[in-house]
């Protein structure tokens, strides 16, 4: 991979408990460990005003492969973002090829909760929870094309035995798709357990001939 990678990012609002809302835009990007010393941030656009400035993101975890995840949390939608990281006497970007990344701040500023995403992989599981006997889980992908499968492979007994779980379409996210970068959606998911159970998962996604895996860089998800 890239000394840097975008993994996903998202903007919306929510109530503030004032009559207003408050906005908020999620950055979560995945580099290579070159140094203890290291900065991370955001450039993001002010769609207003066109200004341009840097928001600092903070560790979240180690992964395999030297790699760690990083997370930046900024108060404001903004349109065009990228990424930028210092690191062992070098300066690395993901930009999207030099097309920067987009978001809608008419969606974000418009909906209760997410309303504009981008992700860079072409599968993401984001959020998942167990509750009632059944394993919850929320993906992203990349509308790489109309016909698509996602699903879950799970087990509750350490992969001695597995079960495939396949999602439903849940909602697409603006900005629409661009020739520089393909829209996400998200597809929802609910497996079932037993009272009590945990277990592993990753997520897969069967589009245009191919199956792309996110298995948590190589840890599987747990629940």
């Amino acid at each position: 991979m890239n000394a840097v990678s975008l993994l996903h990012a998202e903007a919306g609002s929510t109530p503030s408990g004032t009559g207003s809302f408050s906005y908020f835009s999620n950055f979560f990007v995945v580099v290579e460990n070159l140094a203890f010393d290291k900065l991370l941030g955001i450039w993001g656009r002010d769609a207003s005003s066109g200004n341009w400035s840097f928001h600092p993101c903070s560790f979240s975890r180690s992964v395999p492969g030297n790699l760690e995840v990083w997370t930046g949390s900024v108060g404001s939608p903004m349109d065009q973002f990228d990424v930028e990281y210092q690191a062992a006497g070098s300066t690395f970007w993901d930009n999207n090829n030099g097309f920067n990344y987009s978001l809608s701040t008419d969606a974000a500023q418009g909906t209760d909760g997410v309303g504009t995403a981008v992700i860079n992989p072409n599968v993401l599981a984001v959020e998942w929870a167990t509750s009632g006997g059944n394993l919850a889980v929320d993906v992203l992908v990349k509308n790489v094309a109309f016909t698509k499968q996602v699903a879950i492979v799970y087990t509750t007994d350490h992969w001695a035995t597995f079960h495939n779980a396949f999602a439903t379409f849940s909602q697409s996210f603006p900005p629409p798709n661009s020739p520089h970068q393909l829209n996400a959606e998200l597809w929802t998911i609910s497996a079932p357990l037993g009272a009590a159970a945990t277990g592993q998962f990753a997520a897969f996604y069967n589009v245009a001939g191919t199956t792309y895996w996110d298995n948590n860089f190589g840890l599987d998800y747990s629940f």
